[in-house]
């Protein structure tokens, strides 16, 4: 235990920490907590003797620059006879990637973050063409909160949104000041800030499940199935984007929103041709082709099952 707190301390003082290095300026609203965070760091504090790996976690914030030594493999640690342990990631300033293995990366901005089940079949790294990469961190290692965080993870996957105003950033801050400055009384009170930053995350995840976060969900596919035109997007590539299976997003869609992926984006191509009929005098097999139809028989055939109306027939009803 006294190598491990001995570590802890180490984490606050080595040359990635953001003290040292100047990394991408931070937005505004990130801004005053990074500040904060690091002039904390200037003047660290070991660990008490009862910070423990039990009792205890551990956390910083680094600033890397170098994407040839900043890459780490969610199954290359711990070792084989370590138990599991979450780690939570935050942006602050400037970006780097997230990775499922067999999934597109994603970008880790200011106020995104994720979880980092170890060990998982994941990565995360420094990207070449990135300016750099300021984040916040920690390792939680209660079992119980472990199993807890990883029952919601694989429910919903690894990424979080985290406003800055909000109550999951304040509790993430809690944390993070916490790990460098030992300000707690006792084991009792790391404890009580451990839990409330998980009752905050899983309130964040339960609100997400909500009205606004289903209409929230249509209006970002909208957008997505819209600009992807003349092609059409899959439900692979809607999953592949949200950094979850297939199965999952499916499941996920649909109970959000009450409708399977397929059936949205059909919808939504339908609506652009009606749109089109409406506003323009192009002929249906161009605007079939726009939306993303094989032919324009196909988009007269599905266009009548739900608009109730042939392309043509619309057209003049509505102009």
């Amino acid at each position: 235990m006294a190598e491990w707190r001995r570590r802890t301390y180490q984490v606050l003082t080595g040359d990635v920490v953001a003290k040292w290095n100047e990394g991408p300026p931070p937005p505004r609203e990130w801004a005053k907590p990074l500040r904060h965070l690091t002039d904390l760091l200037c003047k660290p504090v070991p660990p008490p003797l009862w910070w423990t790996l039990k009792t205890a976690y551990c956390g910083s914030v680094e600033t890397r620059t170098d994407s040839t030594s900043y890459y780490f493999d969610g199954m290359n640690r711990p070792g084989p006879d370590d138990p599991p342990v979450v780690y939570f990631q935050m942006g602050l300033g400037g970006w780097g990637n997230f990775q499922l293995y067999g999934q597109e990366p994603h970008r880790i901005v200011p106020g995104k973050a994720f979880f980092i089940l170890v060990p998982s079949h994941h990565c995360y790294y420094l990207p070449q063409d990135s300016p750099g990469w300021t984040f916040a961190w920690f390792g939680i290692h209660n079992p119980w909160l472990v199993a807890r965080i990883t029952k919601q993870v694989l429910s919903r996957g690894p990424l979080v949104d985290v406003g800055a105003d909000g109550v999951l950033a304040a509790t993430v801050l809690r944390l993070l000041r916490g790990a460098i400055k030992k300000d707690f009384r006792d084991r009792f009170e790391v404890e009580l800030a451990l839990f409330e930053f998980v009752l905050a995350y899983e309130r964040w995840a339960e609100q997400g499940d909500g009205f606004g976060a289903g209409q929230r969900l249509l209006d970002e596919t909208r957008s997505h199935i819209l600009a992807a035109l003349p092609k059409t997007v899959s439900v692979a590539d809607f999953a592949r984007q949200e950094g979850v299976s297939r199965k999952h997003f499916s499941f996920l869609f649909r109970t959000r929103t009450g409708l399977t992926p397929a059936h949205f984006s059909t919808q939504v191509r339908v609506h652009e041709a009606a749109r089109m009929l409406i506003e323009t005098r192009l002929p249906l097999k161009t605007i079939a082709a726009a939306c993303g139809f094989a032919n324009a028989n196909h988009f007269s055939k599905v266009f009548q099952r739900l608009q109730h109306l042939s392309p043509a027939s619309y057209r003049r009803t509505m102009r």
